[in-house]
């Protein structure tokens, strides 16, 4: 399992189109534009042919004038005169967008008339209630105690199962004393009452269509001398039975277990600072750390599933435009490319690798010669006029209902794992080949740098959603032998997105907070990733930018070649659409290291700023950046653990989680990860962390998840997240305790709370063998040796881990020399060279390759290669 979060899931995108840079001519791009000006222009080679080139451009690649201008006043039929633009002649009229004039889109009703409301960019008449058939309330499972607020929100569909989005006819109603309050609207804010279950406490009527959500409201008393913890799945709501439930001492010393029952709680003995964990097979242990009883006897715990266990997702069809057959000058070779996805639930972190953009897999593309290219699978690349195919995207459970084929019994299959629903995104152009910035390659060809570039330099990228994509979910293949293959997995369901369905019709500017440092340099990547929160799906993109640090490498993104200013990035986006109207927008702005690329002993270092936008903007000038009230996060390197459960090691006791960290922080989380993919998260305040904390042994019969879960017992891939929490005040710092507590804003909702969040990735010290190759294989006296050293800084100095050490063992002459490095001949791979003596010999002979720490200690649990050789 890689321990990078994939920055380079797009590497086929452009690496494909460089490969390819050769196939053809451009595309049309302009296809929403009429081609039948009054008068017809004519055919061009150079804009002097067209009859004004003030007005148009002559469009090379098809060889004819295509309407043009500098300002919005340009597209107006006051200024166009006899060469007035249908399109243009409407109430949203049209944009300057990149020198072509382009239909203007609506991003919320309020740019619309009156009457009117904007649905799939454009102002429309408001969608009647009478034409919902069937609605689904998020969230569709509450527990609760008294007094906790609940928002609800509801998704309608028409009979054909289409999204509806009406304006009006909305109700809310509570129909039992579990529940308090009414209301009407997409979204309402209910209270919990009095105790007790009820299936349909809370109701909403749209026209004909009816749907409620299930309550469950748990006493207000919890016996003294302990506490109450309710243990739920964060992606469901739903209770989590038979999970083992341990308070722990300061010491990691586990004092008292309970399993939760039916409805997911469980009361256990506690008093003082303890340790809160829940354990559950099948999902990851959380863990909160010194937690005062005192200050909280009722606490909530949400887990989330392990993210290989099953496997699904939905297979993709990319549904082509009508268009008229082109003039034969124009018959050239054409690139498509459509860029597939499902939403993402909470935190971007607690996604698997794979699940982003699907798993590298080899295609073929017929193309000025038939090409070999490695994609993820969730992209999909071919040539206009030949049938697109297939793309796949993978999913993460959740809920789903009776329309799902295969679905007899929703909750047991919810229960499983064994469904769920997100929507189902993707973005999708036509790209001029001979317009690529080949000279973006040398900056190491970072594909998401270079997609981020090409979106804001087209109007003609566009965005497709399906809002309410369900799929199935099963066991993943390998998982029993240890080596889980969810590339294996066929998916059932599949689902057709318009190629060319709502315009990335608005470019503005966002002006990036200050980048951080990672080893002493600033991070050189940032991005911006624009997206919509849809309640109960995710986070559904719907744009990008993306900026280098490299010219100079300082606390500021590189000057845009159109904005001219340090520091303000690019972006362009599509407004919600296909259902999601009315749903909260919000930024992503990212910032990343290649250090690990250039380095095998570095970690992957990332930091994240999430804003909330009002609405998309059109400002392809930059004239009025987007900005954040919040700034990136430096990035953790300072966090340490002691794997070891029986020594102290490096000034740290067994178990002992220690580190500091700057800026605003109110939340650490640290996640072990073994082979399997499933995670072990111990949450931890930043004052409580600078002191120190123990990790709770795992109760007898439980997988301690600390370790990779390999023969040798070695320790797990090691992640270190610092986020920066708020309630609705920006000034309410929300710490471990407060989100865990019963009555607080939930874990579940860390994703919707956090404002800012910087990572390491450090994955876990290894050393693999280079020479000798093979095993038993025949050295000469005095041969070089060589190991890959990787996740270990070699080195004696403040900051580094410590050296590679090479003994010879067995039936061995003159080789009781140990050999040391602190030094990679090649820091890039981490490969260390070192001579055997020349009097070593011996037949059947060991070399073990080890790390050891500054001190000469070996490392433990140990990190060590062997290979048995001859040396005659």
């Amino acid at each position: 399992m890689s321990r990078s979060l994939r920055p380079f899931l797009l590497s086929a995108l452009v690496c494909v189109l460089g490969m390819l840079a050769g196939c053809g001519d451009g595309f049309d791009s302009n296809p929403g534009i009429p081609v039948e000006p009054k008068p017809k222009p004519g055919a061009c080679a150079v804009d002097q042919d067209c009859p004004d080139p003030a007005l148009f451009f002559c469009n090379t690649a098809q060889s004819r004038c295509e309407p043009a201008c500098r300002t919005r006043a340009d597209c107006g039929s006051s200024r166009r005169n006899e060469y007035a633009l249908l399109m243009c002649d409407t109430p949203m009229g049209c944009e300057c967008d990149m020198n072509r004039c382009v239909a203007a889109l609506c991003s919320a009703d309020a740019d619309c008339e009156v009457d009117e409301v904007c649905r799939d960019g454009a102002c429309v008449a408001p969608p009647a209630s009478v034409l919902a058939a069937s609605c689904q309330v998020t969230p569709d499972v509450v527990i609760g105690r008294p007094g906790t607020s609940v928002v609800f929100s509801v998704w309608v569909r028409d009979a054909a199962g289409r999204p509806v989005v009406p304006r009006d006819g909305i109700a809310w109603e509570a129909r039992a004393p579990m529940v308090k309050g009414g209301g009407s609207g997409a979204r309402v804010a209910l209270s919990l009452g009095e105790p007790g279950v009820d299936r349909e406490a809370v109701t909403v009527r749209v026209g004909s269509a009816v749907c409620s959500a299930n309550v469950t409201v748990l006493s207000p008393e919890v016996p003294a001398g302990g506490i109450r913890v309710l243990v739920v799945d964060e992606l469901t709501g739903r209770s989590l039975p038979l999970t083992t439930v341990a308070i722990s001492n300061e010491k990691g010393e586990v004092l008292d277990t309970a399993l939760t029952g039916l409805d997911g709680a469980a009361w256990v003995p506690a008093s003082g600072t303890v340790g809160v964990t829940a354990f559950h097979p099948d999902f990851g242990y959380l863990t909160l750390a010194r937690h005062d009883v005192e200050e909280g006897r009722d606490l909530r715990l949400a887990l989330r599933r392990n993210p290989l266990d099953l496997s699904g997702g939905l297979q993709v069809d990319f549904v082509e435009p009508r268009v008229a057959t082109p003039p034969p000058s124009t018959t050239q070779s054409r690139l498509r490319l459509g860029l597939t996805g499902l939403s993402v639930p909470g935190l971007f972190s607690e996604v698997s690798t794979e699940t982003l953009l699907g798993f590298e897999r080899e295609v073929e593309v017929d193309a000025g010669g038939t090409r070999r290219l490695s994609l993820p699978s969730g992209t999909a690349l071919w040539v206009e006029g030949a049938v697109a195919p297939r793309a796949s995207a993978p999913g993460v459970a959740g809920v789903c209902d009776l329309s799902l084929s295969g679905v007899l019994e929703p909750e047991l299959s919810i229960a499983m794992g064994a469904c769920g629903t997100r929507s189902a995104w993707a973005v999708t152009g036509g790209l001029p080949v001979e317009e690529l910035p080949l000279n973006a390659f040398d900056l190491g060809m970072d594909p998401l740098l270079l997609l981020g570039r090409l979106l804001v330099l087209s109007p003609d990228f566009h965005s497709a959603v399906v809002r309410d994509a369900s799929f199935r979910l099963v066991p993943t293949p390998g998982l029993v032998e240890g080596a889980p293959r969810p590339d294996a997995v066929t998916y059932p369901e599949n689902v057709s997105l318009d190629f060319e369905g709502v315009r990335l019709a608005f470019p503005f500017a966002v002006r990036v907070p200050a980048l951080p440092r990672y080893r002493g340099a600033y991070l050189d990547r940032a991005y911006v990733l624009s997206t919509v929160a849809a309640p109960g799906r995710g986070l559904v993109p719907l744009g990008l930018g993306a900026a280098a640090n490299v010219a100079p490498a300082d606390p500021n993104t590189d000057a845009d070649s159109r904005l001219g200013q340090p520091g303000v990035m690019s972006v362009r986006m599509a407004p919600a659409h296909h259902g999601l109207e009315g749903q909260p927008y919000r930024l992503l702005m990212g910032a990343s290291s290649r250090a690990a690329r250039d380095d095998a002993s570095a970690g992957v270092a990332t930091s994240l700023v999430v804003a909330d936008l009002a609405g998309p903007l059109f400002d392809p000038s930059g004239e009025h950046p987007v900005q954040t009230s919040s700034g990136f996060l430096p990035i953790p390197e300072d966090v340490r653990y002691n794997f070891d459960g029986a020594v102290e090691a490096q000034e740290l006791g067994p178990r002992e989680l220690r580190g500091e960290v700057e800026g605003p922080a109110t939340l650490i989380r640290v996640v072990f990860t073994n082979r399997l993919g499933r995670r072990w998260t111990v949450l931890v305040s930043p004052d409580d962390l600078g002191d120190g904390v123990r990790v709770p042994r795992a109760p007898m019969g439980t997988e301690d998840r600390t370790f990779f879960g390999d023969h040798q017992g070695s320790r797990s891939l090691l992640r270190t997240e610092v986020l920066q929490v708020t309630g609705r005040d920006s000034r309410d710092g929300l710490g471990p305790s407060r989100l865990a507590s019963a009555d607080g804003p939930g874990l579940d909702h860390v994703g919707d709370l956090t404002r800012a969040a910087s990572s390491l990735d450090v994955g876990r010290p290894e050393v693999a063998w280079l020479y000798p190759e093979l095993e038993g294989q025949r050295l000469s006296r005095g041969s070089a040796v060589r190991v890959r050293v990787t996740g270990f800084r070699l080195g004696t100095s403040a900051g580094a881990d410590g050296r590679v050490r090479i003994v010879v063992r067995g039936d061995a002459k003159g080789c009781e020399e140990v050999l040391v490095s602190d030094t990679a001949t090649s820091p890039t791979s981490g490969e260390v060279e070192l001579r055997l003596p020349a009097s070593c010999s011996g037949l059947g002979v060991s070399l073990i390759a080890s790390l050891e720490d500054p001190e000469g200690r070996l490392l433990r649990p140990a990190v060590s290669a062997l290979r048995g050789v001859d040396i005659p």
